[in-house]
């Protein structure tokens, strides 16, 4: 017998529930974010998202698009210590993070376990940047941003719409809203469509919308058997094209954010591949991570944003006057 489904368990009202401790958050977030933040002297430009997702592919996509404008951006992102950059072949993952090691290969990229004193020392370095291309940071106000873009996967949209602990935000969504500049909403045009009527009313400000593309590698991807390994914020966008490309996914792997792709782990999953008559395929950000003797073992599908049309991005640079 199916036991009884009691008022308290239901999530819409767990999260009504707890929307008053919401509202405090929010009006400690809204103080915090009021200090003045250091001024660059060149525009920061800040990509976020509000749930917490990977942002990295839109750093990437926005990074050409600005090297398009004569901007040379540098890349900023959150690591440990002090802010240094990275060099690709003296810095491993242990040191600057897969997101790091990918980024650099597509501009300069430093890291810093303080935004703030990160871009201080990216404007002191003498390389002349110009933007800073910031790798989150939307709620950190040591750092002012000339432009905050604002990432959502168009599947989840911005979830319940709730204030943490009733929901994912770290406050209204309203109030984030105010702050940012520009919207990218990434997804195949169906569920783009789901995204604009849930939530386009609302946003009171400029939609870019872009999707997740495999890059062609040569490769005939159809009818193989796949054990697909990826990172905690990648697995949508990236099993949706393995098997647009005809893949077969036998198993997916998700690996947390602390999990570290040891000799021991990767054999382990080789062994289960090979008793499902299959590969392993891993995305470029997990690549990096692969202990060095065994990354000829698995195949790698890189994938970029492709975005359509930049002109609200455009638009905004040219009020920046950059």
């Amino acid at each position: 017998m199916r036991p009884p489904r009691f008022w308290f368990a239901q999530p819409g009202l767990r999260a009504h529930l707890l929307a008053p401790l919401g509202w405090w958050r929010a009006r400690a977030m809204a103080r915090r974010m009021a200090r003045p933040g250091w001024r660059a002297p060149v525009p920061v430009i800040a990509v976020d998202s509000l749930l917490g997702g990977d942002v990295l592919p839109a750093v990437l996509a926005l990074a050409g698009q600005l090297e398009g404008r004569g901007l040379a951006p540098v890349i900023l992102m959150p690591g440990k210590g002090a802010a240094r950059r990275v060099q690709e072949g003296s810095h491993g993952a242990a040191d600057v993070g897969a997101d790091g090691l990918l980024a650099a290969a597509f501009a300069p990229t430093w890291v810093a376990g303080d935004l703030a004193a990160g871009a201080r020392a990216i404007a002191g370095d003498g390389a002349a940047p110009g933007c800073i291309l910031l790798v989150g940071g939307f709620h950190d106000p040591a750092l002012f941003k000339a432009l905050s873009v604002i990432v959502v996967d168009a599947a989840q949209g911005f979830g319940n719409g709730f204030c943490r602990p009733a929901g994912p935000l770290q406050e209204p969504l309203s109030q984030s809203l105010r702050r940012a500049d520009l919207l990218l909403s990434v997804g195949p045009p169906a569920l783009q469509s789901r995204f604009a009527a849930e939530w386009g009313r609302g946003l009171g400000m400029p939609l870019i919308m872009g999707r997740m593309e495999a890059m062609p590698t040569g490769m005939d991807w159809s009818g193989l058997r796949a054990l697909a390994l990826s990172g905690a914020g990648e697995p949508g966008h990236f099993l949706a094209a393995l098997r647009g490309l005809g893949a077969e996914v036998t198993r997916a792997v998700t690996l947390p954010e602390d999990q570290a792709l040891t000799p021991a782990l990767v054999t382990r999953l080789m062994r289960e591949a090979a008793l499902r008559g299959a590969q392993i395929v891993t995305t470029e950000a997990s690549a990096v991570l692969l202990p060095v003797a065994l990354r000829r073992e698995v195949l790698v599908l890189p994938m970029r944003l492709r975005v359509a049309e930049w002109s609200a991005l455009d638009e905004a640079l040219t009020r920046l006057g950059a």
